[in-house]
């Protein structure tokens, strides 16, 4: 492969204070699991230091504990849309550390297009299988990562090997134009197939990949009870 095998410690170094990051996945699933507590503890030293460091961070839904979760009890997050669901998070939100925007999901997307929330430096996505071409085989979720790597600088790669990369197939990656010149969604019944398996980037826009092999950071169910 052309792209350079990084450590995420070495793609963390990438980040600085004010750095805008769109992440893929949707809920804690397909997100990225090892730069985060990298960029965490980034904002530590530079915190102890006495310099700012905080990011701009995009996702599709809410994120785990190895992106909202670490990055808030760092203090390191200066604005979050369009959703979160962490106990951190929340905390920092409501202490006012955060500036929160409760976005709409489905509509973020078009609006960072549009430029609304200005511009993505870097896009982390989570894959299971890519090539030199810059044809990305995502692996839980997609989320609003098509539009983060449209828009971003840079691309950062965390190859989850714990997914196997015969997942190929399971997505089918479409983006419709914006207004006004949308038109329907052409699914007219339920085995269409409208857009692609895999996720085409600008390869020159990837300058890195991390190798990992991470579980998703997904809830589980409270116990039964009589209720």
């Amino acid at each position: 492969m052309a792209f350079r095998i990084i450590t995420a410690e070495e793609a963390a170094s990438h980040v600085q204070d004010g750095t805008r990051m769109g992440f893929s996945g949707f809920t804690a699933v397909g997100c990225p699991k090892a730069i985060g507590r990298e960029i965490a503890k980034k904002a530590e030293t530079e915190h102890a230091k006495g310099n700012p460091f905080k990011i701009w961070m995009f996702s599709g839904a809410s994120t785990g504990e190895s992106l909202d979760g670490v990055l808030s009890r760092a203090n390191a997050v200066d604005f979050r849309t369009p959703y979160q669901s962490n106990g951190d998070s929340r905390k920092a939100i409501n202490a006012r550390n955060v500036n929160y925007c409760d976005y709409h999901l489905s509509q973020l997307a078009q609006d960072l297009r549009y430029g609304f929330f200005g511009k993505i430096d870097i896009a982390v996505v989570e894959v299971c299988d890519y090539n030199d071409n810059g044809e990305l085989v995502l692996t839980s979720a997609v989320g609003n990562i098509p539009t983060f790597c449209l828009l971003a600088d840079k691309i950062i790669l965390e190859h989850n090997k714990r997914r196997p990369k015969e997942i190929r197939g399971l997505h089918d990656i479409y983006m419709p134009l914006d207004p006004p010149n949308r038109r329907e969604i052409p699914i007219y019944k339920p085995s269409d197939k409208i857009g692609l398996p895999i996720l085409k980037v600008d390869p020159k826009k990837i300058i890195g990949v991390i190798e990992t092999d991470l579980a998703d950071e997904i809830g589980g169910f409270t116990p039964v009870d009589d209720v």
